[in-house]
């Protein structure tokens, strides 16, 4: 039926070019996309289609946010529809590697994103039409780490120990009990920082890591971090299926807030050369 994977992405793309509305979300979606929504270099191709997603299933006021006169009432049944870009890039053979992975760049706007019903859509339509399981991790712990994780953004630290008894009949079910220990306000020196950014990449890179803090060794660590003004707690020994998230730069929004999409795809061209760089691409 089809050359290569990427193919059917297409056929996914084109087979939700009408609304698909899910009821139990409330959440609408479609995809608008033609044929040169396509680019390629030496190290990968990238399709791009932008999706039109909104929510519904309860009414509102559309006011102007100047006048505060209402604007527009919004029924249950209207749909406040946002387009985002999707990227689906698709990396290369190489001479050492047969490639087995590809990735995933979703543009949120502000709170709202379509990661979720995008790739659920997408499991559907895989496993309906071709018997193929599609499944999305995050690229690297090590990656997200880095990322996510800054000195300047890090709120706090919660750390669990699972307390055991010296009884051995105490521990034949689920242990008993644990001890959590929160640290906020923190403040690190550039070296006391390098320290700390080593135990966290020593934590994040095995699920039974253990982290150490004043001599003491917890068994997990969870940490808390501003992102774009909103806070997220984040298990460092469940990153399997977390996003990195990061920030478009501000010149490349527009004066209606939306993207302009030359220097969109520009940008999403170097941040998928940047994180295909840390991907293994071979499934072992």
């Amino acid at each position: 039926y089809f050359q290569d994977l990427s193919e059917i992405f297409v056929q996914f793309f084109k087979t939700h070019e009408s609304l698909v509305k899910d009821d139990n979300k409330q959440q609408s979606f479609r995809c608008e996309y033609n044929e040169d929504n396509i680019l390629e270099n030496d190290d990968f191709r990238m399709f791009y289609t932008r999706i039109y997603s909104g929510v519904y299933g309860s009414s509102s006021d559309i006011i102007d946010g100047n006048t505060q006169k209402v604007k527009y009432k919004k029924k249950s049944s209207d749909i406040d529809t946002r387009p985002f870009y999707l990227m689906v890039v698709f990396p290369k053979d190489s001479e050492r590697v047969v490639v087995q992975k590809g990735l995933f760049i979703f543009q949120n706007v502000g709170q709202f994103g379509v990661k979720t019903i995008t790739t659920t859509l997408m499991q559907e339509f895989f496993s309906n039409g071709f018997h193929i399981t599609l499944k999305c991790n995050t690229i690297s712990s090590d990656l997200f780490v880095k990322k996510i994780i800054r000195q300047d953004n890090i709120k706090k630290l919660v750390m669990v120990k699972n307390i055991k008894s010296s009884d051995t009949s105490d521990n034949v079910r689920k242990g008993y009990g644990s001890e959590i220990r929160e640290i906020g306000n923190l403040y690190f020196t550039e070296k006391m920082w390098s320290r700390m950014m080593d135990k966290i990449r020593y934590v994040a890179g095995g699920r039974y890591n253990l982290f150490e803090f004043e001599q003491i060794e917890y068994d997990n660590l969870k940490v808390v971090v501003d992102i774009g003004g909103r806070t997220r707690k984040i298990n460092l020994h469940n990153l399997e299926n977390l996003s990195i998230i990061e920030a478009i730069p501000d010149e490349i929004k527009m004066a209606d807030g939306h993207p302009n999409l030359k220097m969109l795809i520009e940008h999403f061209t170097k941040v998928a050369t940047e994180y295909l760089e840390e991907m293994v691409l071979h499934i072992g």
